[in-house]
């Protein structure tokens, strides 16, 4: 059996994730740096997600939106949007769900780094915070069915959400789309 550093067993795979703001294999410039919804510079608009095919057992979900092409330029995987304890029942977020939806838990977004000029601006940094690459960058945003609600706070960063995902995930779906640059 193939287990991932969370424990998944990736031969299940039923689950399946789907947004209307990729389009042909790009993410539509409404959801990055070219909104016009930026608040310092950073892209405010989260994409729509639906989703289905949860296995049976699921307690919720959790959102992970990762950039790897960015580890040449910054050195490290940017995180844009985590969010977790997605009720079970819940099979979508709207356009803009990280701003409008006042009950969904988020984490810490790179854009909190203190490397950077956003330091750690909660206002900023504990929401969706969009592709800005100065050069095309393939990005992915996972979905997790987990057999239990996490209990995380506003604010986590990734690394709790992996300890705390650890031995719970059910399945999991990615889609990955193209911001250019």
């Amino acid at each position: 059996m193939d287990l991932t550093p969370f424990g998944f067993n990736w031969e299940m795979n039923l689950l399946k994730i789907n947004s209307s703001g990729f389009r042909d294999g790009f993410i539509m410039d409404k959801y990055g740096k070219r909104s016009e919804n930026l608040k310092l510079g950073v892209p405010q608009t989260s994409f729509p997600l639906q989703w289905d095919g949860q296995p049976e057992g699921t307690q919720s979900f959790a959102i992970v939106f990762l950039d790897y092409d960015d580890i040449p330029d910054e050195g490290f995987c940017w995180i844009h949007w985590l969010a977790c304890d997605i009720p079970k029942d819940v099979t979508s977020l709207a356009e803009n769900a990280s701003r409008d939806k006042a009950n969904l838990i988020q984490g810490r977004n790179s854009w909190m780094t203190p490397l950077g000029e956003y330091g750690l601006d909660e206002s900023i940094t504990c929401y969706y915070g969009g592709p800005a690459p100065d050069r095309d960058h393939e990005y992915e945003v996972s979905i997790y069915a987990l057999d239990k609600v996490l209990g995380l706070n506003k604010g986590f960063y990734l690394n709790e959400l992996r300890k705390k995902m650890e031995g719970h995930i059910l399945d999991t779906a990615t889609l990955k789309g193209i911001y250019t640059g």
